[in-house]
């Protein structure tokens, strides 16, 4: 899924691994003449358990993929060495999902993407859909006790493969690790989105989870479905980033990224025209965040604060400037989390210069105003079984219409209900209510005519005699996650 990860999902994929990362150092650092003995049993379970204050805020060890994985988070046993004496560790999901979806995008009269009125019937309203990662983990520990190694998660969402489900690379990077903190390089989400705390929430129920695979992203309708997510994870640029250890219940990162590129790449994807280092994306992307975590009894308390910054795009692809530049980049989020008794409490608020999906994901046009959102939710957790609610609003302004005169901003009012139960380890059941609200949705990017752009047009989700700029959305989802 290429959305915006959550913080916490970062959590557990640092947690996951600890008790494998510290039986590894006691191995050789190359495979023996004789055959290696059997390596250590690991614990029944390799995390706290899910909605426990451990679970949520203790200090994570080992290796620190953002891959998802099942809430009892129990990887394969770590293989011998190769003869290089690193470790080498498969883990991954997959999911198979339903969906009932009650869409006004999905009338006969929106049928027509040009604008038209058709009167073919509408959409089915029911579906069925897969997901799924594969995640190697490869990493060994030098002679002064530094642990360094790759990590490779493969996802299945390539839509260039035509069924949907090829295959290529989410995150992609390596890393060395010591006393002093964590430093990666390569293909990796940015700092803030790494480290973020976001609201609670259970398995895929959310402002930006599971319900959008379902609907209409494209045409007429928009093509931002969810305006509600966390800071960007940078796209997966390649970038260095830098995560500390934890000091009293504080730590921060730090990324960087020199352009909105990624991979071995000297040209954006396929184009043949536009290139990585043209200066027509983003770019000087810097993302940072600090972080606290802590108990007092039996109290868990998380809270961050983190920000996204870059410069505007500024040539076009002939490389000639760019006339009307857009607003460099910049986006904040404050977040925080209250865990006892078997319940997560909290919320998270995002606000800055941009306008879409992802806060500080692309540049905003002159002459608009910043967006911002607001998102509670209570999660409770007994023994297997955990429950949910969740509501949000979000707000980006639409600029004017092509005669100048200001629209009405876009916004976006969301609420969730959701249940998972773990069946068997890695072995998750959910389901999730969603119902959304969007009102003003344009069917481009916003401008506006007085700072130089074209105007704004708003979808109709009514008729020619009779528009309405609302678009109303009902998805109920369940299904089952495997997680290894």
């Amino acid at each position: 899924m290429r959305k915006i990860l959550l913080g916490t999902t970062a959590v557990v994929g640092l947690a996951l691994v600890a008790p494998v990362a510290n039986a590894q150092q006691a191995r050789p650092a190359a495979r023996p003449a004789a055959a290696p003995a059997a390596p250590p049993a690991l614990p029944a379970t390799s995390v706290a358990p899910a909605g426990t204050a451990a679970a949520l805020f203790q200090t994570p060890v080992g290796i620190t993929g953002a891959g998802p994985h099942g809430a009892d988070g129990i990887p394969n046993r770590p293989t011998t060495p190769t003869t290089s004496g690193i470790i080498v560790r498969l883990g991954g999901f997959f999911d198979f999902s339903m969906g009932n979806v009650q869409d006004e995008a999905d009338k006969g009269q929106f049928r027509n993407n040009a604008g038209g009125i058709s009167t073919a019937r509408g959409r089915a309203k029911n579906d069925f859909r897969t997901e799924a990662e594969i995640n190697l983990y490869a990493d060994g520990v030098a002679a002064n006790g530094m642990r360094y190694g790759a990590v490779f998660e493969l996802q299945m969402d390539n839509l260039a493969a035509g069924s949907g489900t090829g295959v290529d690379y989410d995150e992609l990077y390596g890393f060395v690790k010591g006393s002093w903190g964590e430093l990666r390089f390569g293909q990796e989400d940015a700092a803030a989105n790494l480290m973020q705390v976001r609201r609670p929430s259970v398995l895929w129920m959310g402002t930006d989870d599971a319900w959008d695979e379902f609907v209409v992203q494209s045409g007429t309708f928009g093509a931002s479905p969810y305006i509600m997510s966390g800071l960007t994870d940078g796209s997966d640029k390649t970038k260095i980033i830098y995560l500390s250890p934890q000091l009293y219940g504080f730590d921060f990162g730090l990324s960087f990224a020199p352009n909105d590129g990624e991979g071995e790449r000297t040209q954006r994807a396929d184009s043949t025209t536009e290139f990585q280092r043209d200066r027509t994306r983003i770019e000087n992307e810097i993302s940072a965040i600090l972080r606290y975590r802590g108990t007092f009894g039996d109290v868990g308390v998380a809270a961050s604060f983190g920000g996204v910054w870059a410069d505007a795009p500024s040539l076009n692809a002939n490389g000639s400037p760019i006339a009307l530049k857009g607003q460099n980049v910049n986006a904040y989020s404050a977040g925080l989390v209250l865990r006892a008794y078997g319940f997560q409490v909290g919320g998270e608020y995002t606000f800055g210069n941009y306008n879409g999906t992802a806060p500080a994901g692309a540049a905003l046009a002159r002459g608009l105003d910043g967006s911002n959102h607001w998102i509670g939710s209570v999660v409770y957790t007994v023994g297997a079984f955990s429950v949910g609610a969740m509501y949000g609003k979000g707000t980006q302004d639409n600029g004017t219409n092509s005669a100048g005169a200001n629209l009405s901003d876009r916004t976006q009012t969301y609420l969730g209900l959701g249940v998972a139960y773990v069946l068997a380890p890695g072995m998750t059941l959910f389901a999730n209510y969603n119902q959304i609200e969007d009102e003003n949705l344009p069917t481009a990017a916003p401008s506006s005519v007085p700072a130089g752009g074209a105007g704004t047009t708003l979808a109709n989700f009514g008729s020619a005699a009779s528009p309405d700029n609302t678009r109303n959305i009902t998805v109920l989802v369940a299904g089952v996650r495997i997680a290894f």
